[in-house]
């Protein structure tokens, strides 16, 4: 088929659009291969001990399935073709030989049943990871391979651009998930507000605290709202994302209507210039994160998590537990139906374990450990030990 500039840069442009909507690559696929005159064809992904095709075109995604399951493991002329120079153009038989390939159970199990021919192969990209794309005739045809290799190099470029942007967008879509997932998992309540002041997250356990409406909510301009009597937040978040001057954020308390424990929040600037990474600066500017303590959150963790961490036995551990929660020596012996002096023995050995000498030494430390180590236990869908706080 004829290339002209207007046919051309329609192929470009459905390339390009491909890399944002994948969707789209099906399509983008069938035009390449019908302006090179092909059958079918495909883009193959090299790496990290495996290949998978990535895209294909329309009518062959069972071509597809068969070899990402099964048959990139034979393939080879993805063996032959990784170790050639990125912008090679070739044909299966010039890269293995007409009669190797054939004797191949790649070609009898895979290519033959296809009804694929000797297709043109371009290698896009070498490194950590090598692509290429493939364009077959029907098994009983050839190419027209001066046509194919010449409009090969014109597109190559802008296929190569566009499988770029797409593993990069895909990389960054990677990251943010998983900063997504641990600020999901976070015991406490976090809340990023923009620089208008607008909330655009918050975290599970935030969600549950703005929704209870219990001294904190989302306002009617989706702003974060305290209760009347708490004056101290809307300054500290106009603080933290003021526009010119220094940006500085503080700590507040915000009672609750229901007359339990205040929440305690830290207001804090975000960092626009993270790890250097200076095109992340417009998107965080002028941002500041929100962290909202419970103080009747129980201290994640129990028994077995002090058992895990310091080797307590189950009774040493059931007695520190206890202590943890603020009781004395008479109500953790009436509480574990032992006697005082057990109790004693059991708190000694404790202090020992845990390099500590006095029973308030010891609820410290176990407090500092289980909270430090216990933000995102259980929280993916898990159970979540825990030990009430002291009582008042």
């Amino acid at each position: 088929m004829t290339m002209t500039i207007e046919r051309f840069s329609a192929i470009v442009a459905r390339i390009n659009r491909a890399a944002l909507y994948p969707a789209d690559w099906p399509q983008a696929m069938h035009e390449i291969v019908t302006v090179l005159g092909g059958y079918h064809g495909g883009v193959v992904v090299s790496g990290a001990g495996s290949r998978r095709m990535t895209v294909c075109s329309p009518g062959a995604d069972e071509l597809r399935r068969s070899y990402n399951s099964r048959f990139w493991r034979i393939d080879p002329i993805a063996g032959a073709l990784e170790h050639e120079p990125a912008g090679v153009i070739t044909t299966c038989e010039d890269l293995l030989g007409p009669e190797y390939l054939r004797r191949h159970r790649f070609f009898s199990d895979w290519m033959a049943p296809n009804r694929l021919g000797n297709g043109v192969l371009a290698l896009l990209d070498c490194g950590s990871e090598t692509s290429w794309l493939g364009v077959y005739p029907d098994g009983g045809g050839d190419l027209d391979l001066a046509h194919v290799r010449a409009t090969m190099r014109l597109l190559l470029p802008h296929l190569r651009h566009a499988l770029t942007v797409q593993s990069r967008l895909g990389n960054a879509a990677t990251e943010r998930d998983r900063a997504v997932a641990v600020l999901h998992a976070y015991l406490h309540g976090l809340v990023i507000v923009s620089g208008q002041g607008v909330i655009c997250y918050a975290n599970p356990a935030a969600r549950s605290i703005l929704e209870s409406g219990d001294g904190l909510a989302i306002g009617r301009r989706g702003h974060l709202e305290a209760s009347g009597t708490a004056v101290g937040l809307r300054p500290l978040i106009e603080a933290a994302i003021r526009e010119g001057g220094a940006r500085v954020g503080g700590r507040t308390l915000v009672p609750r209507r229901s007359g339990t424990g205040a929440y305690a929040l830290l207001v804090s600037p975000l960092d626009a210039d993270i790890d250097g990474r200076a095109e992340l600066r417009a998107e965080v500017a002028r941002s500041a994160l929100v962290v909202i303590v419970d103080p009747d959150e129980p201290i994640p963790g129990g028994v077995d998590e002090l058992r895990q961490l310091y080797g307590l036995t189950a009774a040493e551990a059931r007695v520190a537990a206890a202590a943890l929660r603020g009781a004395g020596l008479r109500s953790i012996a009436d509480e574990l139906a032992i006697s005082v002096n057990t109790v004693r023995t059991h708190l000694q050995r404790a202090f020992e374990k845990t390099g500590t000498h006095r029973q308030a030494e010891l609820v410290r430390v176990l407090a500092t450990i289980l909270s430090g180590t216990g933000q995102f236990e259980g929280s993916a869908g898990g159970v979540r030990t825990a030990i009430s706080p002291p009582s008042s």
